[in-house]
C-alpha cells in the first residue's frame, strides 16, 4: 500500500494511492493510522477498494516525524569520493528536526547568501511499533514503511566547528515523501537504487546494496540506546556524489530544481529558492 497526506476541499486528509488515484482513509494524520495496525492499514485499502477516488490538490509531506534519525557515511563509496573519510566501524547517527520537514513540491530555501546549501538523497524507514533493544534479525518487524528523506545540509555551518545540529536543521532542510510505501509492498530494502538530479543531471546514483550497516543493523544499534516511538524515521545513509566533495563543489542555488529518487517509492522533487 502507498500512503499520502494530501489536502482536498480545505482539509488535511490520509490517502491510498493506487493508480495514481487518491482515496480518502478517514484518517486526518497517518500518525493514527500507524498507531491502529493491522486496523488502520485494513480500513486504509477498504477505502480504496469501495471509494470514489478524491481531488487531491496538494500533496503535503507524509507525517511530521516525532523524531528524525538519520546515519551518516554508511555508503562505501563515501571513501571513493573522500579520501580523508573515516570508515565508521559501528553506526553514526545525527539528528533531523521536524521542523525543518516540508512535502513535495514546496521550496527548499536557503537561508543566507553565504550558506553552502548540499544534497543528499536518504532511503527512510518510518517505525511502526515501539522498538526498544530489538535484534537485529527481528528489526524491520518494527517497520511500518518506507519513504525518502532529503537530507538538506548548510555545509558552512555544519563543518565549522562541529555544528552539524545546526548545520542539517535550518528551516525546509528535511524534504520528505512523497508517500509512505508499506514494508510488505516495498519488498527488499537491499535492492534499491537511490539517485539525485539537480537541474536533470545525475549527481548521485548507487545502489542500498552497497550500505556497510544494513537497515536492521542500524535499527538494532540505534535502540539498543533510544526508544523508537510510531510514527519516528531512521534513515539509511547517502552515497557519493554530494555537491561539498566534487571539484569543482555544486551548491544548491535559488532557481534550481532537485530531485531525490528511490526505486518503488518514487521521486520527491523541491525548488530552491532564497530566503534572505
Amino acid at each position: 500500500m502507498r500512503l499520502v497526506t494530501f489536502t482536498a476541499g480545505g482539509r488535511t486528509g490520509v490517502g491510498s494511492r493506487r493508480d495514481g488515484a487518491v482515496y480518502d482513509t478517514g484518517y486526518a494524520d497517518l500518525h493514527d493510522l500507524i498507531r491502529d495496525g493491522a486496523a488502520g492499514l485494513e480500513r486504509a485499502a477498504a477505502a480504496a477498494d469501495a471509494g470514489a477516488p478524491v481531488d487531491a490538490t496538494t500533496l503535503l509531506a507524509p507525517l511530521r516525524p516525532g523524531k528524525i534519525l538519520c546515519s551518516g557515511v554508511n555508503y562505501a563509496s563515501h571513501a571513493d569520493e573522500n579520501p580523508d573519510a573515516v570508515m565508521p566501524t559501528e553506526p553514526f547517527f545525527f539528528s533531523k528536526l521536524p521542523s525543518a520537514v516540508i512535502g513535495p513540491g514546496q521550496p527548499i530555501r536557503i537561508p543566507r547568501e553565504t550558506t553552502l546549501t548540499d544534497y543528499e538523497v536518504e532511503l527512510a524507514m518510518v517505525i511502526g511499533t515501539r522498538a526498544y533493544r530489538v535484534a537485529e534479525e527481528e528489526a524491520l518487524e518494527h517497520v511500518f514503511g518506507w519513504t525518502i528523506l532529503h537530507d538538506v545540509s548548510a555545509r558552512d555551518v555544519q563543518f565549522k566547528d562541529g555544528q552539524i545540529t545546526l548545520g542539517k536543521n535550518p528551516d525546509t532542510f528535511a524534504p520528505l515523501g512523497p508517500e509512505v510505501v508499506t514494508r510488505d509492498e516495498l519488498g527488499d530494502p537491499s535492492t534499491l537504487r537511490v539517485s539525485t538530479m539537480l537541474n536533470g543531471t545525475v549527481m548521485q546514483d548507487a545502489s542500498t546494496s552497497e550500505m556497510l550497516f544494513s537497515p536492521a543493523r542500524l535499527l538494532a544499534f540505534l535502540t539498543d540506546l533510544i526508544t523508537l516511538e510510531p510514527g519516528d524515521v531512521v534513515t539509511t545513509g547517502s552515497p557519493a556524489g554530494v555537491g561539498c566533495f566534487r571539484d569543482p563543489p555544486v551548491y544548491l542555488r535559488p532557481g534550481d530544481t532537485v530531485t531525490v529518487s528511490v526505486d518503488r517509492i518514487g521521486e520527491l522533487t523541491n525548488p530552491v529558492e532564497a530566503g534572505w
